[in-house]
């Protein structure tokens, strides 16, 4: 087999404390979905790490994915994330991290609001111990182009500006 010319990070989907074990020990890191701050915070960082270090490898990467919303309605924001969402709300493995996370609904969990409320919620996720974030942009209002474009704006400030 031809050796490839630089490795290739390998990152697990996990939510469980099993699976979380798994990717701390053998994989560079786990990829979430619907995994608010608190939840990154109090259940899937220190498992994922505790099982990193015990494997006596790197500190794992954190890729948290939520909806993101920049428009200054938040109720209409939580709306269109809802209508994009329902296929999420009954699924037990998603239910549970949203219940760890502090969160009833993907809606709940989602980034969304004005730009330095948005700034702020990812920054929380920072601070939990997410390494990238994985944006799932969700347009909103009567303009939804603007909504998108806001968003996008917002995100490429913050890849394009060298943190503090």
């Amino acid at each position: 087999m031809a050796s490839l010319p630089h490795s290739i990070p390998v990152l697990l989907s996990a939510l469980s404390p099993r699976m979380l074990s798994i990717a701390g020990r053998y994989a560079d890191g786990t990829v979430l979905w619907m995994a608010p701050a608190k939840a990154i915070d109090t259940h899937i960082a220190p498992r994922i790490h505790a099982a990193a270090s015990a494997a006596d490898r790197p500190p794992p990467r954190i890729v948290a994915g939520l909806p993101i919303v920049v428009h200054d309605d938040i109720t209409e924001a939580r709306a269109a994330v809802a209508a994009t969402s329902i296929s999420y709300t009954g699924m037990p493995n998603y239910q549970r991290i949203l219940d760890i996370g502090g969160a009833s609904t993907p809606a709940d969990a989602a980034i969304v609001g004005d730009e330095a409320s948005v700034r702020a919620q990812l920054r929380s996720l920072v601070d939990a111990g997410t390494t990238d974030f994985w944006a799932a942009i969700v347009p909103a209002g009567p303009d939804p182009v603007s909504s998108r474009k806001r968003t996008r704006e917002l995100l490429r400030d913050l890849a394009t500006t060298p943190a503090p």
